[in-house]
């Protein structure tokens, strides 16, 4: 499942790199055993052999915010790249969750990379505080939010870090047998 990571911070990185989205299983804002790239985006690709995905990765390693490349496990490959400077308050920002509190500007990016054109939208409820998205939510967790608050929780850090347990051993053993 893409995580949020996907949704906020991606876009980020796509006035500035032309991002595939084909292979693309997921963006991290760290890894576990990368302590030395904190403050980075990690763009996690399934590995393929073919040309063109040969090529995409030459032309991501030959971008200006481009740090690293590893391969996390034998079929997928980590890029990680510096967050463009004039999105570093609302990197962040995103961080805390603060979601609402994002650049208007960047707010357009995130609609305009995700096709998003509908202020009805989920992402547009968080980003901008919609109060029915706050009501529902009041509603399923039975308790009244403050006045102000987010209407989405602080990124999980188990979620949008990549870790160890997020290996792929065997691609072809499911991790749980889906017909128990």
């Amino acid at each position: 499942m893409l995580n949020k990571s996907y949704t906020y911070v991606l876009p980020m990185l796509s006035t500035e790199i032309n991002i595939v989205k084909a292979n693309l299983k997921n963006v991290f804002i760290g890894d576990e055993s990368k302590k030395n790239y904190d403050n980075h985006i990690f763009l996690l690709y399934k590995f393929s052999g073919n040309e063109k995905f040969l090529e995409y990765e030459d032309y991501l390693r030959n971008t200006h915010l481009f740090v690293d490349a590893y391969d996390p496990d034998e079929h997928h490959v980590m890029f990680v790249f510096d967050i463009p400077a004039f999105y570093q308050s609302d990197y962040n920002l995103y961080k805390k969750g603060k979601y609402s509190e994002m650049n208007y500007d960047y707010k357009v990016i995130i609609f305009a990379f995700h096709d998003i054109m509908d202020h009805e939208h989920k992402v547009a409820k968080v980003l901008f505080k919609h109060q029915d998205l706050k009501e529902e939510l009041e509603d399923r967790i039975g308790a009244e939010i403050p006045k102000g608050s987010e209407v989405s929780s602080v990124p999980d850090l188990n979620r949008e870090v990549y870790r160890e347990h997020m290996k792929v051993t065997n691609p072809l053993k499911p991790e749980e047998n889906p017909f128990e």
